[in-house]
């Protein structure tokens, strides 16, 4: 089915279209190769900015610049700064070393750095549980910890948990980026690179302790193929084609996530700028609100729970610092309903689209979806994974991802470049295809595999059905249904304000909660009685993409559940 009338236009009123660029060996460009290669071509572009609040501005936040050349710099410049630290505490060659810090561009000039030295970068969240990260250095045999930042105050306690772990202070972004330096020559060939570790980013550990993941440069070259997917008449592919040349994008994640470190190194190749947050921040909804007050951005990604507060609770106050916009793009979570329906009922020229995939399984091909349907994907007809029935009457299936049966296509499952011995990977996420007429290659996002539950009667109930109700509460910053095991299911919730008396919480949530729960089977209805209200003492674990952990918050908050069953 094709929808050439809904194609979204551009400020100048025609319409975006696919473009590609004509460049040879696309896919078998090297990273450190393709920072020289922009530096040497562009020295002065700006490539990375982070923002700084500023009391006495014209504008709520002003912005730190760095150009391409002083990342190059920063790469050659630290290339020979580990080779020295390296030699000097006799580390092993081809040996992971770590790193943890403050969100800045730092990052990319280590990660390319490391590329260029033949050491394996293994990037730890600054959020981790030490004993998480002490977990992650033990399992990649790394024994040399930098940091930048406030982190040397914790070499104590990694020495106590993981004996002869060295930290090391990395230099100032400054010293990196203006300190003369020789380039560091690097002479590697696709063919001999291409399956070389590189970097180690980790799984979350929402479900338990974080897992390495090894990337090599056949898994990184996804975002340099992107343009070579095959064309489907009529439509637009959701690839960084969307993201033009010279534009300015805000990224409101980590550079640590696989979202952060995929659009940093897409800008390398596609030549954009990327602006993050204050560098000792993490991303929140006030910080996206008071950058797109201070920049005119072509674009945005962030998370459903940022894009909440910025457009559906303030996206009034913004119209008009919105003129520049063109895309909008959120991962990790549903996008709540309201935000979702603003931004198509106010800006009807942007192109709002979804990224979905896994830290493992990278970035799956979809289409924009039509705007009718924003709220549900569409897989690339050629190269989308496939969909294995779970019940099909119910409309119900699981992603899993097998090799293309053309093996020139093969590239778009990145999962088997760093796991070769795989022939499927269950991505454990359920979709419900869409019963609408001319839209059933349409799904939209149901839960987990593993966040069914399962009453004692064996009944199953899937939380999303009534969480999804309470995503844009205003009262509200979360909500989790429990009942694994029980005989019926209770909601735990989060109130934006704890100032709030928890009965007349729940009396102004209860409206709302009697209309989903006459949406739904009996199984999965919610009694008043059934409704815990989290503490201030107590706030939920989240992710690094800004969901409550299920599995954490239900812990943290086991004695109230248990009480809801009268005790049991």
């Amino acid at each position: 089915m094709a929808f050439a009338n809904d194609l979204p236009v551009n400020n100048s009123g025609k319409p975006i279209l696919q473009h590609h660029e004509s460049e040879e060996k696309r896919g078998e460009r090297l990273l450190p190769n393709v920072l020289e290669k922009f530096a040497a071509e562009d020295p002065d572009y700006v490539l990375g900015m982070n923002a700084v609040y500023d009391d006495n501005g014209p504008t709520p936040v002003t912005f730190t610049k760095v150009t391409i050349s002083q990342i190059d710099n920063g790469v050659n410049y630290m290339a020979y700064w580990f080779e020295r630290v390296i030699a000097e505490n006799n580390v092993a060659p081809g040996e992971t070393i770590t790193f943890y810090g403050l969100q800045d561009f730092r990052y990319l000039i280590l990660e390319i750095a490391c590329m260029k030295i033949g050491h394996p970068l293994l990037i730890a969240r600054p959020v981790n549980a030490l004993v998480n990260t002490v977990n992650l250095m033990k399992i990649t045999n790394s024994r040399l910890l930098f940091f930048s930042g406030k982190y040397g105050s914790q070499q104590e306690d990694y020495e106590r948990l993981l004996p002869g772990t060295k930290m090391i202070e990395i230099p100032s972004m400054e010293e990196m980026t203006r300190s003369p330096t020789k380039k560091y020559p690097y002479t590697k060939t696709w063919e001999e690179a291409n399956r070389e570790t590189v970097l180690i980013i980790h799984t979350s550990g929402s479900t338990g302790n974080p897992k390495p993941i090894p990337l090599n440069h056949r898994y990184l070259r996804r975002v340099d193929k992107e343009c070579d997917l095959p064309p489907v008449e009529g439509r637009i592919c959701a690839t960084i084609d969307i993201i033009m040349p010279g534009t300015s994008v805000y990224i409101g994640t980590n550079f640590y996530h696989l979202s952060g470190l995929g659009f940093v190194f897409c800008a390398l190749f596609r030549r954009y700028t990327i602006v993050f947050g204050p560098v000792d921040q993490l991303p929140t909804g006030k910080i996206a609100f008071d950058m797109i007050r201070s920049m005119k951005f072509n674009g945005l990604l962030m998370v459903p729970s940022l894009l909440d507060w910025v457009f559906a609770d303030h996206g009034e106050e913004l119209k008009e610092h919105l003129g520049s916009l063109e895309h909008v793009h959120w991962l990790g979570a549903p996008l709540g309903q309201a935000t979702g329906d603003w931004i198509i009922n106010n800006l009807p020229n942007v192109i709002l689209w979804q990224i979905y995939g896994s830290t493992e399984a990278f970035v799956q091909p979809l289409l924009i979806s039509p705007r009718s349907h924003w709220n549900y994907i569409e897989f690339h007809p050629t190269v989308g994974p496939s969909l294995e029935p779970i019940n099909e009457e119910e409309g119900l299936y699981e992603v899993v991802i097998r090799h293309h049966p053309n093996p020139a296509l093969d590239w778009t499952r990145p999962v088997f470049d760093i796991f070769p011995t795989h022939n499927e990977w269950r991505m454990g996420d359920v979709l419900r295809r869409c019963r609408d007429p001319g839209f059933e290659n349409c799904y939209k996002f149901e839960g987990r595999m593993d966040d069914i539950i399962t009453l004692s009667t064996s009944g199953k109930v899937n939380p999303l059905h009534i969480e999804a109700a309470f995503q844009t509460h205003p009262l509200l910053r979360a909500c989790l249904v429990f009942g694994e095991g029980r005989e019926f299911c209770g909601m735990l919730v989060e109130p934006k304000d704890y100032t709030m008396e928890k009965e007349d919480l729940i009396n102004s949530i209860w409206g709302v909660l009697e209309k989903v729960n006459d949406s739904v089977p009996a199984t999965a209805r919610v009694r008043r009685e059934m409704i815990v209200v989290s503490v201030k003492e107590r706030v939920f674990p989240r992710s690094s993409k800004g969901a409550p952990v299920r599995k954490l918050c239900f812990g943290l908050y086991e004695e109230e559940i248990r009480g809801c069953y009268g005790g049991m």
